[in-house]
């Protein structure tokens, strides 16, 4: 049975017993800040099991996993993965123990023998007990098990956390038949939240308890596939014989086989190339931060891992090693292949994917080259003073600045007849690690209890949509920190309402503001934000008192939510506009919508070319100017997606979905408010397009009146410029490029000059040089010349020296710029190592530097101690050469 017939199979066995099947959520959980990937089937399911939703009672999904946590395990196990996909069958307070426990026995013995399964409990469990015995499974197959290892979270009731919480069943395949083997395999845990522990530490039995299962799809097709390994799977098979047959040449003619670690790397390289494909799909790109971070390590990590196959291949053109060159482009269109049909997606992003990729790729082969330069000088220090250890926190530089693997710096280390000290690496990466997390936005706790809730749950009815005035009851007031029933003028308040036209924010776009009359009081509203299920408005009395349970009449203010809707509308038409000029895998990242002004993030390797970011201003004008209509409509996410229209990641959606239609080009899901018709917008002007992350790019515009009056601004600078350079408005770009060409053949021509000067003071100093035993030295202050002509100096210096010799130049660039050169003929760098001189001196001008052996360079922001460090520097060199 293949892979595709085992998903199809769970899910059609649990629409049988009439539980919706749920699409899996995207890898970028949907509407949850507190986790950084999607790591399990319950993750979308958050909200159920919270009660903040109910309009499901049961379900069941095949959910699309990234874990993280442990990526050093990938690889070394047959069964561990970054990226897995989980089926699950889900209870929110309808069926139970006795259910799910049939039902999991029932599925597997569908497809396992029964004699070779055998279950495993919480010790203290013995209704799941008595519910498998009368399935039938024999006492000596049924296992008690502590809490540890039998209850979620582990070890919840002596140790906490505090909250939903239950014991475990798991359900166990042996392929010799043995409870307990050593080949024994979990395949699938049932999970029974059915407590909620107290700060005593009591377990509460909750009133509508749950159900939370997961059965990776992985360890199943390997199990019912009959293979050892979850890379023998057909899920992994056709990856795992392309990357064979790739590195095939890597192998010594005496080898027949990759070997325990060459099979380690193969599994490595398979695993994370499928978690890149599927982050890829999402859009997401690499970058230094949070999930783009994680995506750029898995790309280094499996790049490395193919040079480990290829150490012993020979070096190609150029002394360049051959492991170096980016190989994972070539191999994700068989991976796509492979999950084609259960996620079409990959297929249609397959250019992105690939480009992407070999982007990263080519990335780290430039790390790789800088990393190995750092590296050998680090190596030939060690050497000069006999010591055989490379540092930690050397390797945790290597690993924090330059990108540059641990394992690869311990291989190359440990071919060099060196160690590294592993200590005090892992001690400056958990540092580093406590200090991401103290400042990470992600808590790792699916369970995040809200701070803001009304002693009576009040439904909040928006009517937004249909008119900006409304009649409401007030239900809370939020005051200093606490509920209270009544506030009086000057407060600042957070008002709650029964029914409300005022748009609270979301979805990039900003809240309403306006007024709401009481019959004793007036309230501004300067805000309205979403708070947990609360509609709240930021508001302040500025007239009488307002009371709970004082009937109301609503005023949104119309010109703000005109100017907001223009942007709105807006954002949409740029979104659109956007893919079309650089394609499809370009979608949104963030927005804000703010009045007449739109920040709009999206998905992109390369910024916007002059003339395709015209073409996107054309476009949105273009629409504007025919006056599209704007429709919106409600209806189920399904059919939504059916349709083509845009679900963006991050955000949450429900089952019924609202869509906002323009025209025949564009559809999105979208709860914000727009225009009629684009007329309305008036005007589009891009104003800044720039780099905000890695493969992330932001573009700044202004609708209506605000990008009218931004050309007005504009239009008498554009006469003043046009009169200065005395040419028509047209032709000022040609008359600036005039201008600037002069500018450069100026500099070009001073240039000369300097350089020219350069090499007659060079002469000068030739003449005047020191001799220390055998070696010329050279040391010279100048004034008002830059790094560049040092540079031009030294290597003008270094032919005239008789035999060998040191040339160390410094500059002063105005009162806190220093320029710093060192220059060593190639006869004498092995006993004074350019390098490690500047390196040495450099401090003394408050400055860094340092370079190779026969050349280094550096600055500095104290002039004043240019002498200091020239008269340091030829100390260190007599030093060097015993004089």
């Amino acid at each position: 049975m293949t892979s595709n017939e085992l998903r199809d199979r769970f899910r059609a066995f649990f629409k049988a017993k009439e539980h919706p099947i749920i699409p899996s959520d995207s890898l970028i959980p949907s509407g949850d800040p507190t986790v950084l990937f999607t790591s399990a089937g319950m993750n979308q399911f958050k909200d159920y099991f919270l009660g903040k939703r109910t309009d499901l009672k049961r379900a069941a999904s095949c959910q699309k996993c990234l874990r993280t946590g442990d990526l050093e395990r990938v690889g070394k196990t047959p069964n561990h993965h970054s990226f897995f996909e989980m089926l699950g069958n889900f209870s929110f307070g309808d069926y139970f123990k006795a259910e799910a426990i049939a039902w999991a026995w029932e599925f597997l013995t569908g497809l396992l023998p029964a004699k070779k399964l055998w279950i495993s409990i919480y010790e203290e469990d013995d209704e799941a007990f008595g519910l498998w015995r009368k399935l039938g499974v024999p006492e000596p197959r049924i296992k008690r098990f502590g809490q540890a290892d039998n209850f979620w979270p582990a070890n919840a009731p002596a140790e906490g956390p505090n909250g939903p919480c239950g014991p475990c069943s798991e359900l166990y395949y042996d392929p010799d038949g043995k409870v307990q083997g050593p080949n024994s395999v979990e395949v699938w845990n049932l999970v029974f939240t059915q407590f909620d522990r107290q700060p005593d530490g009591t377990l509460k039995p909750l009133p509508k308890p749950n159900i939370d299962t997961g059965m990776g799809l992985e360890r199943l097709t390997a199990v019912v596939q009959g293979v050892e390994t979850d890379y023998e799977t057909d899920l992994f098979g056709p990856i795992v014989q392309v990357i064979h047959s790739y590195f095939a040449g890597g192998l010594r003619k005496d080898e027949d086989r990759f070997g325990p670690e060459g099979l380690r790397a193969v599994w490595t390289i398979a695993d994370h190339l499928r978690a890149i494909v599927f982050l890829l799909a999402e859009s997401l790109v690499p970058s230094n931060e949070g999930r783009g971070y994680v995506l750029r390590m898995l790309i280094r990590r499996a790049h490395w891992h193919g040079g480990r196959l290829l150490w012993n291949r020979k070096s190609v053109a150029g002394g360049k090693p051959e492991y170096q060159e980016p190989f994972l482009a070539e191999m994700a269109p068989t991976l796509i292949k492979t999950y084609r049909i259960p996620y079409p997606q990959l297929e249609k992003s397959q250019h992105f994917i690939l480009k992407a990729i070999r982007a990263e790729e080519e990335r780290f082969v430039e790390t790789l080259d800088a990393g190995n330069e750092q590296i050998q000088q680090e190596l030939d220090r060690l050497r000069a003073g006999k010591i055989t250890q490379i540092s930690g926190d050397f390797a945790f530089k290597m690993k924090d600045t330059y990108g540059y693997p641990f394992e690869l710096l311990s291989d190359i280390a440990q071919r060099h007849g060196f160690a590294v000290d592993q200590g005090v690496f892992k001690q400056r990466l958990g540092e580093q690690r406590e200090r991401s997390r103290a400042g990470s936005q992600f808590g790792g706790d699916i369970f995040v209890a809200p701070t803001l809730k009304l002693p009576e749950p009040v439904p909040v009815e928006f009517v937004g949509y249909q008119a900006l005035q409304a009649e409401a009851h007030v239900k809370g007031i939020w005051k200093q920190d606490q509920w209270v029933s009544a506030a009086g003028l000057g407060d600042h308040v957070g008002l709650v309402l029964d029914r409300s036209p005022f748009y609270g924010e979301s979805g990039g776009q900003i809240g309403d503001r306006g007024t709401i009359n009481a019959p004793k009081g007036t309230v501004e509203v300067v805000d309205t934000k979403w708070v947990d299920d609360l509609l709240v408005h930021d508001a302040k009395i500025s007239h009488g008192t307002v009371k709970i349970n004082d009937p109301v009449r609503t005023q949104v203010n119309p010109d703000h939510r005109l100017k907001v809707a223009r942007s709105h509308t807006g954002a949409h038409l740029l979104h659109w506009a956007l893919r079309k000029v650089l394609g499809p895998e370009t979608v949104q990242a963030g927005s804000l919508v703010e009045m007449e002004r739109v920040r709009f993030d999206f998905s992109s390797l390369g910024g916007l070319q002059e003339e395709q970011r015209a073409k996107v201003e054309q476009l949105v004008n273009d629409r504007i100017r025919c006056a599209d209509s704007v429709q919106t409509a409600t209806m189920n996410v399904d059919e939504a997606k059916h349709l083509g229209a845009l679900a963006l990641f991050g955000e949450k959606y429900g089952q019924q979905v609202r869509v906002v239609s323009i025209g025949d080009y564009s559809k999105e899901l979208c709860g914000g408010t727009h225009l009629m018709h684009t007329g309305l917008m008036g005007m589009f002007r891009i104003v800044a397009e720039s780099s905000i992350a890695a493969g992330t790019r932001r573009i700044e515009a202004l609708v209506g009146e605000a990008a009218d009056e931004r050309q007005r601004q504009e239009r008498p600078l554009l006469a003043e410029a046009a009169r200065r350079l005395s040419r028509p408005a047209p032709e000022v770009v040609e008359g600036l490029d005039e201008l600037l060409g002069q500018l450069k053949r100026s500099e070009q021509q001073r240039r000369a000059l300097q350089v020219e000067l350069a090499k007659g003071e060079a002469a000068r100093l030739v003449a005047n040089a020191k001799q220390i035993r055998d070696v010329t030295f050279i040391s010279a202050a100048l004034k008002d010349v830059d790094r560049e002509v040092l540079a031009i100096m030294a290597d003008a210096i270094r032919p005239a020296l008789k035999g060998s010799g040191v040339v160390v130049l410094a500059s002063a660039d105005g009162a806190a710029k220093v320029s710093l050169v060192v220059a060593v003929t190639s006869s004498l760098a092995k006993r004074v190592h350019a390098g490690e001189l500047l390196k040495a001196v450099a401090p003394l001008v408050q400055g860094s530097g340092g370079g190779r052996p026969e050349f280094a360079q550096g600055g500095g922001k104290d002039p004043s101690k240019i002498s200091e460090a020239l008269k340091r520097s030829e100390e260190m060199v007599r030093r060097a050469l015993g004089s």
